[in-house]
């Protein structure tokens, strides 16, 4: 009987493990995908691509619960992360982008190197005390604007037609109001299901109205392979892409912290100080994995803690199986082939409504702040010149130096640092003062 409960417990753990893994699944596909066609990668490109970034995220994973917060928190593709690669590869030129990506590798581990140094140092608060809801909210809302396009050329069939296709518009639309419904009306681990279900359809009625690319993937150099390292080439130094890179790094601290307190509360856990720091620490080394095998920039998801509450999986092994298992289908090109053929337009369809909630958090950042003369003229300044900077075209800036032109040319990270000068050092905030009563007149 004991042996017979054994089995029977070690074949939950199993399930609750590919539960876990189907999961992780979900915030992984699209990523390569729209990354990989926004540098105009080949079908065979973003394959292996696929193949790294799922190595990568069940890596970083398995770092953070052994080494870092030690919790049961998902990793995956920080939507600041990839949208900042979508757009610098819509502002380089052809001829740039393959350069650009070797930048990105060395600025992706030049940002985890800075964090593993914070994670040791006392001043993380400080420098979190910089990232205000003004600050954080203006990023945001610059970070979404300078997607929309992307996003609606491709929903809407403009990117693979030229012009709008209805049934592409429809069939994003479909993709999305399912993805919607399930967030909002499902219960249960179906709730957390929603962006997999809503792709499932997307491809599915792709290929029902026959309109799956002809392109096929070279065949691989064999059935089992170990990710390369730099896949995109020798890291190269840029000032602009580096101090973008590390920007992003330490904003995204916050989210390491809000991740690690909600997972915290769904598994009834009081979140101690040194885990925030292990966490920092944690995500330092993901990012260095990151750029070592040429993916996007993973982070801890706190939608984990959805699935935690929903599913009531707590424990850590079925939570360590799932990331092994995410960590070794990145060995097999054709498990990374398979996904890689997700059409474009069905996986930027699966990632509107989260960038639809990031732009909403902006906003509801933004909107907590007193209405004051001084905090409308550091927005509204901030905004205009950051939205301003996106319409300028590439050509305005040949005459600037090419190790500035990354930076001078990214309108996120000019209206970023507006704001930061416009919060902290031109109009800083006044501290209330402490005003004595007369007790005399009482």
């Amino acid at each position: 009987m004991m042996d017979q409960s054994q089995k029977s417990g070690k074949l939950v753990v199993g399930i609750q493990g590919i539960q876990w893994a189907v999961f992780m699944l979900t915030n992984i596909v699209a990523v390569p995908v729209v990354v990989g066609a926004a540098f105009h990668m080949s079908p065979a490109d973003i394959s292996t691509f696929m193949q790294r970034m799922l190595f990568v995220t069940g890596a970083a994973t398995l770092v953070q619960v052994f080494f870092g917060h030690r919790l049961p928190i998902v990793e995956g593709g920080a939507g600041m992360w990839w949208a900042l690669f979508i757009l610098l590869g819509a502002m380089s030129a052809p001829t740039e982008r393959g350069q650009l990506l070797q930048q990105l590798e060395f600025g992706l581990v030049s940002a985890g190197i800075f964090l593993v140094i914070l994670s040791f140092l006392p001043i993380i608060g400080k420098i979190r005390n910089l990232f205000t809801p003004i600050v954080t909210g203006v990023y945001l809302i610059l970070l979404v604007s300078q997607m929309s396009g992307s996003f609606f050329k491709s929903m809407l069939g403009v990117t693979s037609t030229g012009h709008l296709d209805g049934r592409i518009a429809a069939i994003s639309f479909i993709e999305v109001f399912i993805i919607l419904m399930i967030s909002l009306r499902a219960n249960g681990i179906w709730r957390s299901m929603g962006p997999l279900i809503g792709i499932a359809a997307g491809w599915l009625l792709f290929h029902l109205f026959g309109l799956m690319p002809s392109s096929k993937i070279s065949a691989s150099a064999g059935w089992f392979v170990f990710p390369k390292i730099f896949s995109w080439g020798t890291p190269q130094f840029d000032f602009g892409i580096v101090l973008t890179s590390v920007i992003t790094g330490v904003v995204l601290i916050s989210n390491v912290i809000a991740s690690i307190l909600v997972i915290g509360m769904a598994i009834q856990k009081e979140i101690q100080p040194i885990e925030h720091q292990r966490g920092i620490f944690g995500n330092g080394i993901s990012l260095v994995l990151s750029g070592l095998f040429s993916v996007v920039g993973v982070i801890p998801l706190s939608v984990a803690g959805g699935f935690i509450s929903t599913t009531g999986i707590k424990e850590k092994n079925p939570f360590i199986i799932g990331a092994i298992i995410i960590l070794v289908t990145g060995f097999f090109p054709s498990i990374g082939g398979f996904f890689s053929t997700l059409p474009l337009e069905v996986a930027y369809a699966s990632l509107f409504i989260p960038f639809a909630q990031m732009l909403g958090f902006g906003i509801r950042d933004l909107m907590g702040q007193e209405p004051s003369n001084r905090n409308l003229l550091v927005i509204g300044l901030s905004l205009m010149v950051g939205i301003g900077m996106m319409f300028m075209p590439p050509s305005a800036f040949e005459s600037v130096a090419p190790w500035l032109r990354n930076g001078i040319a990214n309108g996120l990270l000019v209206g970023l640092i507006l704001c930061l000068l416009l919060e902290h050092v031109l109009f800083p905030a006044k501290k209330p003062k402490k005003v004595e009563r007369n007790q005399s007149n009482s």
